[in-house]
Formats: C-alpha cells, sequence, structure tokens
C-alpha cells in the first residue's frame, strides 16, 4: 500500500490542533484520517482512500480542500456532548412543532378551496366515455342525456367512444383516470354481466367505480317469426322438446337476451338451440328471413318490427305490458318471473370522486329526467323506462344482477373471448 500522501497528513494535523473538522460537524483526530485512508486505500487506491478520509469528518465543495475551522475561543468555551445533543434535540423539536402547525394551516386553508371547487364543478369540459361504437341505443341515449346535462351545467360534455371487448376498454380507461368528476363512464349492462360471465377484467366493478344513478332501461322481448305456431313461452319449450326442434337467435354472447335464452333452453330438451350472433344486425336479419325460428333481443329495435307485422312478440320482460305492445304477455303472466330483465343505461365515475360533485350530478341527472321532461318524454315514446335512480340504487342493482346471473353462465358453460 502507497503511504498517505503529504497533503492529506498535513490536513489531518490541522484538524487535530484545531480540535474539529473540516466542516465543524464532528471532532475528527489525525489518526481517524489515517484509519478511513488506510482501510480504503488498501483493496480501493489511494484516490478512494481520500474519499473515505474526507467522509469520516466531514464534506468539502469539489476541488477545494477543506480548511479547519478555528478552535473554540476563551469567550465562547466548548459544552460538553451531552448539552451539546440536547441543544440539538431542543432545535429538532421546535422544528417538528413548526412542520405541524404549518400543515395544519395549510389545511384549513384548503377546506374551503375543496368545497368551493365542488360547487363550481363544472369549470372545463367533462369527458363523457361510452364503451361501444358509435350507432347503437347506448350511443343514442348518452348523446341525448350528455346533450341535456351540457345545458344544464353549462359545460361541454364531450363524447368518447371506446368500443370493442364487451365495452372493457373504455370502463377501464374510466377506472384509471383522475377521480375528479370530469371523466364520467356512460355504461350499460356489461358493466356487471362482464364480472358474471367470469371475464379476466383490468378493473374491479365494486371497488375502481363510483355508481352516480340508473337512468333508464330497455326491457327483453321474445320473438318468432309470424309463420311459427308458438304464441307463448310456454309453446318455445314445448317445441325445442320436439322432434322439430326450435332455435333461437340472440344478438351476442354474453349479452342478457343470451343469458334469458339459456334459461328457457334449461327448462326445454336438447332440441332448443341457442344462436349467438356477433352483433344484433345479422341477427335481425335472419328473423325477419325466417332462417331462425325465434329472436329474443331488446324492446328496441324489434318493438318496431313486431308492430308492424314482421315477427310476433310472445313475452317481454317486464313486470307490466308495454305501452308499445299491450298485446304481448309479461313473463310474469306466464308463469317466470325469472326472465324479468333487461338492458340498462347507467352513469359512474372512477373511484374515490368528491361525493360533493358526485351529488350535484346526481341532482342534475334527476332534474334532467323528471316528469314533464324533453328527455324523459322522447325516451318513454321510444319504449324506454325512465329511472334516475339515487347512486345506492344503481350500486345495489348492479351486485343484483352479477349475483343472478353467475350462476346461468356457470350452468351454461358460457365462455367468452
Amino acid at each position: 500500500m502507497s503511504p498517505l500522501p503529504s497533503s492529506i497528513a498535513r490536513m489531518a494535523s490541522a484538524a487535530a490542533r484545531a480540535g474539529s473538522p473540516s466542516t465543524g460537524r464532528r471532532s475528527c483526530p489525525s489518526r481517524r484520517w489515517r484509519r478511513a485512508w488506510c482501510s480504503t486505500a488498501s483493496s480501493k487506491g489511494w484516490m478512494w482512500g481520500w474519499t473515505a478520509a474526507v467522509r469520516c469528518c466531514g464534506t468539502y465543495t469539489s476541488g477545494t480542500a477543506p480548511s479547519p475551522i478555528p478552535a473554540a475561543s476563551a469567550t465562547s468555551p466548548s459544552r460538553p456532548a451531552n448539552a451539546r445533543r440536547a441543544e440539538r434535540r431542543r432545535q429538532g423539536g421546535h422544528a417538528m412543532l413548526r412542520r405541524h402547525f404549518t400543515t395544519l394551516a395549510v389545511g384549513a386553508l384548503a377546506t374551503p378551496a375543496l368545497a368551493q371547487g365542488a360547487d363550481a364543478w363544472p369549470t372545463r369540459p367533462v369527458r363523457f366515455v361510452l364503451p361501444v361504437a358509435a350507432g347503437g341505443a347506448l350511443d343514442m341515449v348518452g348523446r341525448l342525456l350528455a346533450q341535456q346535462l351540457q345545458q344544464r351545467f353549462g359545460q361541454s360534455f364531450v363524447i368518447e367512444n371506446r368500443g370493442g371487448a364487451a365495452g372493457v376498454p373504455g370502463m377501464d380507461a374510466v377506472a384509471k383516470s383522475q377521480p375528479d368528476g370530469y371523466t364520467l363512464l356512460f355504461a350499460a349492462a356489461p358493466i356487471a354481466l362482464n364480472t358474471a360471465l367470469g371475464m379476466r377484467l383490468p378493473y374491479d366493478v365494486g371497488r375502481d367505480f363510483a355508481p352516480v344513478s340508473l337512468v333508464a332501461s330497455i326491457p327483453a322481448l321474445a320473438a318468432v317469426h309470424p309463420t311459427r305456431p308458438e304464441r307463448s313461452l310456454a309453446d318455445v319449450i314445448a317445441a325445442g322438446k320436439s322432434p322439430q326442434g326450435f332455435n333461437m337467435a340472440v344478438p351476442n354472447v354474453g349479452a342478457v337476451t343470451h343469458l334469458m335464452a339459456e334459461v328457457l333452453r334449461a327448462k326445454s330438451g336438447p332440441g332448443f338451440t341457442v344462436v349467438a350472433y356477433r352483433g344484433a344486425g345479422q341477427a335481425i336479419q335472419d328473423a325477419l328471413s325466417g332462417q331462425v325460428h325465434g329472436f329474443y333481443d331488446a324492446l328496441v329495435p324489434t318493438g318496431a318490427h313486431v308492430v308492424g307485422g314482421r315477427l310476433r312478440g310472445i313475452a317481454i320482460g317486464s313486470r307490466q305490458r308495454h305501452p308499445m305492445l299491450p298485446d304481448v304477455a309479461t313473463v310474469i303472466e306466464q308463469g317466470m318471473p325469472e326472465l324479468i330483465g333487461s338492458g340498462f343505461y347507467g352513469i359512474l365515475a372512477p373511484a374515490g370522486t368528491d361525493p360533493a360533485i358526485l351529488a350535484k350530478l346526481h341532482a342534475g341527472i334527476v332534474a334532467t329526467m323528471g316528469e314533464g321532461t324533453e328527455l324523459r318524454t322522447r325516451l318513454i315514446s321510444q319504449g324506454y323506462e325512465v329511472h334516475a335512480s339515487t347512486p345506492a340504487e344503481y350500486s345495489a342493482f348492479i351486485r343484483e344482477e352479477i349475483t343472478r346471473w353467475t350462476p346461468v353462465v356457470q350452468a351454461a358453460g358460457i365462455k367468452v373471448e
């Protein structure tokens, strides 16, 4: 090992004579310099030894050699170590108290600001995510609602369509958005059914969303081609047990009407077949042409084909007969209340959104969907049922749908890719 450089030795001696290191942070006699330098330089070289020697006594500015601090004068006698430690604790305590009371003061000032922010919401455009492609029923209702909310709150509700994969990308985008009230989700039945179907989701419905309101729903409608003899659900079940069999078309795998058709199949025989399409367009065309025996979809748009005589309605999934189709019996009238069901649309926000903002938004929805309002009248005229439920009611409804349909999915062995 090379000898200790003379420059380091001279500084070590000066530090020892002065009684303090170059930084004045703690005493460091020359033997500590030598010990630090030797123990490090023996394995890493003299430059590393220099660094270790300086670190043991304090720091210095790069390129500037450390200079010792003069020894304590007679007018300022050195205090015992215990006294110095007590002084440091006292000063540290004062600093902690200062930080504590500063935090309290900032919090007290911030509380009115937060309340004011909720009262002022929205102060900029709101992102309104529809987890479907443009053009469907959810898109139509969502755009009508966004227009009314924009007029009520005086800010733009900007539509963002994020379709595909059962709406998962759009729902996930909202779940991972900032919970500041400026990103909202307008979701349909997949908000619950995706969980019931056992899909691997990047979000948790119960944890990552704050339900605001169940806005509207549309009952399911079972229909057959007018040339078919079936006029009730009992006739359809019986046809599935016959040698000729019966096939029921549904618009999508995992749709709520698909699950209802599976309930009918379980009550029928091996001749009952559920045909799941990839979209309602082709399914409706095959039902109208008689390529399939029956069709199970929402009242909108299937009801229009029943009214026009192109299909025959045999059951509607509501508790009361619908004014659009007063001659079609409900599932309750036919002894199958388990088939009550519908497509539904509701607003959700990311979990953690300020409850005051959610309350203000909910109040706006209730006012927008209230009796005699333009939107309510228009939706009812098209066959929708208007709800404007509370957040608690909507949250409970989602949980009930998951609990209700999960065993049906498992019994039918439905797999969604």
